[in-house]
């Protein structure tokens, strides 16, 4: 886990400085009159609370953020392809305590579409979402609870997209297959996300409505991302929908510092966490962050 976040740390330092230096900041990544455009954001948050004999009480404290939303979009004629790619990794280290993980983000999704009658397009979703590090059941670092590639979700869906500019978009799929797919020995013994025990894969059959909404305000000081993602299978209690909610705001204080506020919420059927009485049981889970950092948004 250390090399992988500490590689990880790194190469999000080395991205956030690259795009924060005036000279390449100012020269366009494609000509205006290219069919391509790249853009998204980039940030880091840190946070450090030092005591000493403080009689009010409390513990020393360091924590870290690293993030970024990377878009390419191609517009050509008729058709339309965006790829995305949302990474996150966040940890926190409190008094005498190992380190322990806040965020672990990785989100690719690639969408091609063509123009059926103005603002509709026949569209096709590629999507692979899961995670750099080991994750644990705080304060118990024995058992891992999920692991890089453990879960993995692939997706692939057919259906059409409502995409009258290039801030909103809405995939409607009535026909989606997706994989579960459980590296990790100990957790595919166990059977989580939902695999049968021993097994490492999980295939299901279903319908997805994914809407995403970018945009800037306040003369582009506030920024704003937001996804969502219904998920309906067929195959298995169709009634019980998975949930993924994703809201970003950035606000630019000054030339280096941005507040940024994130919250994530998520219910999967599939994605079991103990009960006051013992059992396992799906839960809605809620993350949310608040901090000011280096950011840069293109």
């Amino acid at each position: 886990m250390r090399t992988r976040l500490i590689t990880f740390l790194l190469v999000a330092i080395s991205f956030s400085l690259w795009f924060a230096t005036p000279s390449v900041a100012q020269r366009p990544i494609v000509s205006k009159d290219s069919t391509w455009r790249f853009s998204g954001n980039a940030s880091l948050t840190f946070s450090q609370v030092a005591l000493s004999n403080w009689v009010a009480g409390g513990q020393n404290s360091l924590s870290g953020e690293a993030a970024a939303f990377l878009s390419l979009e191609h517009m050509k004629g008729r058709s339309a392809w965006t790829n995305t790619l949302d990474l996150g990794f966040g940890i926190t280290k409190l008094g005498e305590d190992g380190l322990v993980k806040h965020l672990d983000k990785f989100d690719f999704a690639s969408k091609y579409g063509y123009q059926a009658y103005k603002a509709w397009y026949y569209s096709a979703l590629f999507s692979l979402k899961t995670q750099f590090a080991a994750g644990y059941k705080y304060p118990d670092r024995n058992n891992k609870i999920s692991d890089f590639l453990s879960p993995l979700y692939g997706t692939l869906a057919l259906g059409a997209d409502y995409k009258p500019n290039d801030k909103f978009s809405m995939l409607l799929s009535p026909l989606t297959g997706r994989m579960i797919y459980v590296g990790a020995p100990s957790l595919s013994a166990i059977g989580a996300f939902g695999v049968k025990p021993n097994e490492h894969v999980k295939w299901e059959l279903g319908g997805l409505v994914r809407a995403t909404y970018r945009d800037v305000f306040l003369n582009g000081q506030l920024g704003l991302l937001t996804k969502l993602e219904l998920f309906s299978n067929y195959l298995e209690k169709p009634q019980n929908i998975d949930v993924s909610f994703d809201v970003l705001l950035d606000y630019k204080l000054n030339d280096f510092l941005t507040a940024k506020f994130q919250l994530t919420m998520l219910y999967d059927d599939d994605q079991k966490v103990p009960q006051a009485n013992g059992t396992m049981a799906p839960k809605l889970q809620v993350r949310e962050m608040f901090g000011i950092g280096l950011a840069y948004r293109f």
